[in-house]
């Protein structure tokens, strides 16, 4: 047995951290090159490939496969449920399968592939460094990453191969399988700290492999890494909707709901790993046994659970309670045999759509008008994630118009076609314009610079104006009210008149030796974006009022 005094512990440490670093920073690499490569198109192939919890378990094992890390999938997942392009049912499903797809890492690590980290590495060095094409350095990307994480993993194993030697160490390894909860607790601890259930799982495997950690202390860590690896879907709905909250909540509950029922089982699952690594390995102490012990957990887990979504999906709704009072657009409406059977329907689901987003866009434009007001990073994170929404509607809205067009519609309908078209777009805008003034305040705020108390009136006193404005249009272009778009036109001009007027008063203010505004040099591109969701409200309602709103007087008091 090699003492304490024999063990270099400067390299030691070195090796251990320094090879852990490399390992993490390869498997995010690695990843991050994945979804370089794909764009995306990840994206767009989880959105339309999850209408059931079944495919939502296949895609979550496809991606999660690709991208070698469930952290990454959860992540994308959680913000696609932020988006509005993904319901919580669905999430359930990519979640399930993220946690099958991640015991590819933990096979990869278990085959001899380390003796070959270098020449990968280097491989994927000269991709990056000698050719010219995107696709080609995203490639060695991959690569690089790849090489590096065995690389990292091969350089940790050394030096951990020396601890276990330890009197002390070796005693807290035994401890482990004494008392399996803290194996739960070590593995959850440890992966929630190091952000990677790859990471524990390849140590984990370097330390079974010495012979010092017995096979029922190693899976009772193996159920704790599953648990930790829920802390980044958690992070990424930190600030989100309530329906991100109960996904990332979902995400938690599954991993630790399946971890406490498999310990209650821990010796009979011990004894199956152990008869499986006899009969396919011979009965030597393998890395592979901790990956089959990994892999079958989350099999099992997922195939029991995918008979209790509905009920998951139930509890967290009582667990995360609240609504986020954001108006829901769904996108169901948008059926695609109406186009062809009934266009003229489809149409009409088309503008049902297209009003909520306006509905939204007016909430937006609330959360803006709070957040100029006060700085709280709520309504700024709110206003985002509307941001968000109104772009996915934007694309397919615009999609779903294009195809009534290409169907056919009779004079009237097209009209009204290319009206809703155009209105997307003018809604679009309005958001675009929002989320300028929203970064401006940000700026603002970081910077610690104030608005004088004239602004703050004058701003105060056009944002009344703009939100009429927009609930005007809203309403005119809900109903085909056209006396609310004219009321429309009205506000515009004034909107415009006071927007000049506010420009010189902060001219004049800037030129005052005192004024504070001397640092302030958003607030006349605040003045403009604000004067642009006026136009954009205009635009809504010319195709109402069509070309007949010109000889009205515009009489508005301001």
């Amino acid at each position: 047995m090699i003492l304490a005094v024999d063990i270099d512990w400067q390299w030691t440490i070195f090796a251990i951290v320094g090879g852990l670093g490399i390992f993490l920073f390869g498997i995010n690499l690695m990843g991050d090159s994945l979804k370089a490569m794909a764009g995306n198109k990840i994206k767009i192939i989880i959105e339309k490939s999850t209408n059931t919890p079944l495919k939502g378990i296949l895609m979550g094992i496809l991606i999660t496969a690709l991208l070698q890390s469930s952290s990454g999938t959860t992540a994308i997942t959680v913000g696609l449920v932020r988006a509005g392009l993904m319901t919580l049912p669905q999430a359930v499903g990519i979640i399930l399968g993220a946690n099958i797809g991640t015991t590819v890492t933990s096979f990869l690590l278990g085959l001899p592939i380390k003796e070959y980290a270098l020449p990968i590495m280097a491989l994927g060095s000269f991709l990056i460094f000698f050719f010219g094409r995107k696709k080609t350095k995203q490639f060695g990307g991959v690569l690089l990453g790849f090489g590096m994480l065995f690389y990292g993993l091969d350089i940790m194993g050394g030096a951990l191969k020396q601890l276990v030697n330890l009197p002390a160490f070796e005693q807290a390894l035994l401890s482990v399988a004494e008392t399996p909860i803290l194996g739960l607790v070590v593995g959850a601890l440890s992966t929630a700290v190091i952000q990677s259930s790859s990471a524990t799982i390849g140590i984990l495997q370097e330390l079974y492999t010495t012979g010092y950690i017995p096979l029922i202390g190693a899976i009772a860590i193996v159920f704790g890494d599953n648990i930790g690896t829920t802390v980044t879907a958690v992070l990424a709905s930190l600030g989100g909707s309530v329906a991100a909250k109960r996904t990332a909540a979902a995400h938690v509950l599954f991993n630790i709901i399946g971890s406490i029922v498999f310990m209650l089982f821990l010796g009979v699952y011990t004894r199956l790993i152990q008869g499986m690594e006899l009969a396919f390995l011979d009965g030597e102490k393998h890395k592979l046994t901790i990956s089959y012990a990994h892999m079958i957990f989350n099999i099992t887990n997922t195939f029991i659970m995918f008979w209790f979504v509905k009920q998951l999906v139930w509890l967290v709704t009582k667990i995360i309670r609240g609504e986020d009072g954001l108006i829901e657009v769904d996108f169901q409406a948008l059926q695609e045999d109406l186009i062809e059977e009934a266009p003229v329907l489809a149409l009409e689901s088309a503008k049902i759509v297209v009003t909520n987003m306006g509905k939204l866009t007016e909430q937006m434009f609330d959360s803006t008008v709070e957040y100029s007001f006060s700085n709280q990073k709520k309504l700024f994170e709110n206003g985002m994630q509307i941001e968000e929404m109104l772009d996915t509607i934007d694309k397919k809205a615009h999609d779903y118009l294009v195809k009534i067009a290409q169907g056919g519609l009779d004079s009237e309908s097209s009209q009204l076609q290319a009206s809703y078209v155009d209105t997307i777009r003018d809604f679009e805008r309005i958001g675009d314009h929002c989320t300028n003034i929203l970064q401006f305040f940000e700026h603002r705020y970081d910077n610690k610079i104030a608005l004088s108390e004239d602004a703050e009136k004058e701003l105060s006193r056009l944002y009344d104006i703009v939100k009429e404005s927009i609930g005007l249009t809203i309403k005119a272009f809900e109903h085909y009210d056209k006396e609310a778009a004219m009321q429309v036109i009205e506000r515009e001009e004034v909107i415009d008149r006071l927007v000049i007027k506010n420009r010189k008063r902060h001219i004049m203010r800037i030129n005052h030796a005192d004024s504070s505004e001397q640092e302030d040099e958003f607030y006349v591109d605040i003045l403009s974006n604000i004067e642009r969701i006026g136009d954009h409200c205009n635009n809504i309602v010319i195709n109402i009022l069509q070309e007949n709103y010109y000889n009205e007087e515009l009489d508005y008091e301001y």
